[in-house]
């Protein structure tokens, strides 16, 4: 009956088409083993339930033998059931007949579909983050074009800020009205020239007569060199300042100006501020210019 249960199990578990060696021989053998079996198992029960008629070395043999007999050996048996494991074991390492992938390997499937999956959401990521940088920047070079403008045009740009995200301070506070213009400080160099002249020349009128009657008479006409000379004094100083600011360089102008007397100075210094500031601003956008290239 072991057998036969044995027999049922692996006919259930082992899928259509698979090899498994064939057993019904054996089936059959058992179970006319455990007939016989069962037979003598009643002669012995009989034989038992007769009277003793005294010793019988013939009866004792034959009950030893039947004994013998009801135990039979399994080891053919047991070997056959563990190579039938061993094959079962590697049925279900693979497929099917039908070839269905098995257990494992679809885990293993998944495991690269979820890997590419994983590798693709990175990539598209990447992309989109390189996408929005792209154009972050373009949209910074746009704004700093604008402010570039104004610097020229003298607008405000305010407008322009947030997209530059932090800017220096003169930008800053100078975005509601704008930068001075260079042609603006250029047009008013002239009368601030005049005036700066005309203090120097008051606070220093000479060390003679015919030193103070000059300089008197230049204080009272405005006069004042227009082409660049060489010389300390405040008005070859001034000369030299209009000279580099015609041409555009204004921090040539503003080198030469921190030359004059403390009184000239003084009488520019609304103008040398506005030109410090326009200075300052020209500055700041060129390095905002470096940092977004």
């Amino acid at each position: 009956m072991v057998a036969a249960g044995l027999g049922y199990g692996l006919a259930q578990y082992v899928p259509g088409g698979w090899p498994v060696q064939d057993t019904s021989a054996l089936q059959a053998a058992l179970s006319a083993q455990q007939a016989e079996t069962d037979s003598l198992k009643a002669q012995v029960a009989e034989l038992a339930a007769r009277p003793v008629a005294g010793p019988d070395s013939d009866l004792e043999a034959r009950v030893a033998a039947l004994a013998d007999q009801a135990t039979p050996d399994l080891t053919p048996l047991q070997e056959q059931i563990a190579a039938l494991e061993k094959r079962l074991s590697a049925v279900e390492a693979m497929p099917p007949a039908g070839g269905a992938p098995s257990v494992a390997a679809l885990a293993a499937q998944k495991a690269a579909a979820d890997e590419v999956l994983k590798q693709a959401e990175a990539t598209a990521a990447q992309i989109k983050a390189d996408a929005e940088a792209t154009a972050k920047a373009a949209e910074r070079r746009a704004a700093l074009g604008r402010v570039q403008a104004a610097l020229d045009s003298g607008a405000a740009y305010a407008s322009a800020l947030p997209a530059l995200g932090e800017v220096p301070p003169v930008l800053a506070e100078s975005a509601q009205t704008g930068l001075p213009t260079l042609a603006a400080l250029q047009d008013a160099f002239p009368s601030a020239s005049r005036a700066a002249l005309e203090a120097a020349l008051r606070a220093n009128m000479g060390e003679n007569w015919s030193d103070r009657v000059a300089n008197f008479l230049r204080t009272q006409t405005g006069a004042r060199s227009l082409t660049p000379r060489e010389g300390s004094d405040p008005d070859a100083i001034l000369s030299r300042a209009e000279a580099a600011l015609t041409a555009g360089d204004l921090a040539a102008a503003l080198t030469e100006i921190a030359t004059l007397p403390p009184e000239a100075q003084a009488a520019l210094a609304d103008w040398r501020a506005l030109a410090q500031k326009r200075q300052d601003g020209v500055a700041a956008v060129a390095a905002l210019a470096t940092a977004i290239q």
